[in-house]
C-alpha cells in the first residue's frame, strides 16, 4: 500500500447508465445492508459465477475482535471470496528479531500449522502481503534490521533472508492462495540503478539479485502458490510501468519462478479508464510476457468534507455528492477492464468499508469515501456498478 496518485484525466464519459441500473440492481445489493447477509446475490455470489476473485484487505484485530456487533465480518465473509491483511504480514509485524517471529495474529486468519483459520472457516482464500517489502521506513523493515543490518555481511544477509522467507511461507504452505513475494521495490524518482530499483537495505547488501533469490526461495518454500511482484504508480503506463516490465522480463530470464505483476489502483473518482487507453495498453504489455496480473489494492477515492481528526465524520462525506456517481463509474471501469482479461487473476480492493479506509489518514483529510460499502456497511453506488459488471 502507498501513495495515492492523483488522476486529473477526464472523466470516463460512460460507462453505461448509472441510473438506470442502480436501480435494476438496488434490489440485488440490499443483502449488503447488515452486513452482506441476504438471500440476494451478493458480490461474492456473482463472482463465483464468474469464476472470478474478488477479495477485500483487512486489519486482523477487526475480524478477530468481531467488532460492529459482527457486522465487520459479516461483509467480509458474503462479499469476498479472498481475504488478503492490511499490515499484519508485513515483516515489521511478525519479523521480531534475528529467527524469531511473532505469528499468533496471521495464525488467527491463516490456522496455525495443522489446523484452520478465520479465513478457510469463511470460504476465503488467502493472499500473502508481503514476503519482501523492499523499503527501508519502519512500515517496511523491522527497526532491529534498520539499526544493526548495515555491518551485515552479504552472505549473513542473504541467509537471514532466506529464512525468513522459508519460515513464513513455508508456515502457511498449502494455505495462501498468492504471495507479494517483493513490493515497491521501484523507485519514483529516476536514478541509476538496474530498474530503477529502490536503495533499499537487501540492495545495498544483494543487489538486484535479491529479488530472484526471493522469488526462488518462496517457490521452494509453497510450491502451490502464485507470486507476484507489486508496485504502485504504474497504471496507465508510464516510465514507472516499463522499469516494472523491464524487471519482470529480466527476473523471468534468471528462471524466477514469477507468476505475474500486481498492480496497485489506488486511484481517485476522476480516473479515465477506456479499452485501448494506457490501462489496456499496459495489461497487454503484460500478457505479451506471458504474465498474469491482478489489481491487489484498489481503492477509488474522492475530494470529502475536511473536518477535525477526531470527528467521526472525517473521510466520509464527499464535497460534492455526484462524486460517488463519478466514482461508480470508475470501479465499473477497472472491473469491466479486469473481466475482458484472461491473464487477470482477479481484484483485491483496499479496505471493506469507508469507516476503516486508509486514505483519510494519509491524505490529512483531504479525501476519503474509498471503498465500496459506506461507514455502516451499506452499499454504495460503486458497489451497484460492480454487481452490475459481475451480471453481465
Amino acid at each position: 500500500m502507498n501513495k495515492v496518485v492523483p488522476k486529473c484525466c477526464v472523466v470516463l464519459a460512460s460507462v453505461f447508465g448509472l441510473t438506470v441500473f442502480a436501480l435494476a440492481s438496488h434490489r440485488s445489493a440490499q443483502g449488503a445492508n447488515q452486513g452482506g447477509v441476504s438471500a440476494q446475490p451478493t458480490l461474492r455470489d456473482l463472482a463465483k459465477k464468474r469464476r472470478f476473485i474478488i477479495g477485500s484487505a483487512m486489519p486482523v484485530n477487526n475480524l478477530k475482535n468481531d467488532i460492529d456487533g459482527g457486522k465487520y465480518a459479516a461483509a467480509a465473509a458474503s462479499n469476498f471470496n479472498l481475504l488478503e491483511l492490511e499490515n499484519d504480514l508485513k515483516p515489521p509485524a511478525i519479523w521480531t528479531g534475528p529467527h524469531e517471529y511473532q505469528f499468533s495474529n496471521v495464525d488467527f486468519i491463516v490456522g496455525e500449522p495443522g489446523k484452520t483459520g478465520w479465513a478457510q472457516q469463511h470460504g476465503l482464500k488467502l493472499r500473502g502481503h508481503v514476503l519482501v517489502y523492499a523499503r527501508d521506513e519502519g512500515y517496511t523493515l523491522p527497526q532491529w534490521l534498520r539499526s544493526s543490518g548495515e555491518s551485515m555481511s552479504k552472505e549473513d544477509a542473504s541467509a537471514l533472508l532466506h529464512d525468513y522467507i522459508t519460515a513464513v511461507a513455508g508456515r502457511y504452505s498449502g494455505k495462501v492462495a498468492m504471495w507479494d513475494v517483493a513490493n515497491e521495490a521501484i523507485d519514483d524518482r529516476p536514478n541509476n540503478n538496474p530498474f530503477n530499483l529502490r536503495n533499499s537495505f537487501w540492495f545495498r547488501k544483494l543487489g538486484p539479485e535479491f529479488l530472484v533469490l526471493a522469488f526462488k526461495w518462496a517457490h521452494e518454500a509453497d510450491r502451490h502458490a502464485e507470486l507476484y511482484y507489486n508496485d504502485y504508480s504504474v497504471e496507465g503506463g508510464g516510465a514507472k510501468a516499463q522499469h516494472m516490465l523491464d524487471l519482470a522480463k529480466w527476473l523471468k530470464e534468471q528462471g524466477a519462478p514469477i507468476t505475474g505483476l500486481g498492480l496497485q489502483y489506488h486511484i481517485d473518482c476522476r480516473t479515465s479508464i477506456a479499452p485501448g487507453d494506457g490501462h489496456y495498453q499496459f495489461i497487454d504489455s503484460i500478457r505479451k510476457l506471458r504474465l498474469a496480473y491482478m489489481i491487489t489494492e484498489l481503492d477509488v477515492a474522492v475530494p470529502v468534507q475536511r473536518v477535525a481528526a477526531g470527528d467521526p465524520n472525517r473521510g466520509l462525506i464527499p464535497q460534492v455528492p455526484s462524486d460517488l456517481d463519478l466514482q461508480a463509474k470508475t470501479y465499473a471501469a477497472v472491473f469491466q477492464m479486469a473481466l475482458s482479461s484472461r491473464n487477470c487473476h482477479g481484484i483485491n480492493i483496499w479496505g471493506l468499508s469507508d469507516r476503516y479506509s486508509w486514505i483519510p489518514g494519509f491524505s490529512g483529510g483531504r479525501n476519503g469515501a474509498a471503498t465500496l460499502l459506506d461507514k455502516d456497511y451499506k452499499p454504495k453506488p460503486a458497489y451497484l456498478a460492480v454487481s452490475e459488471v459481475l451480471q453481465k
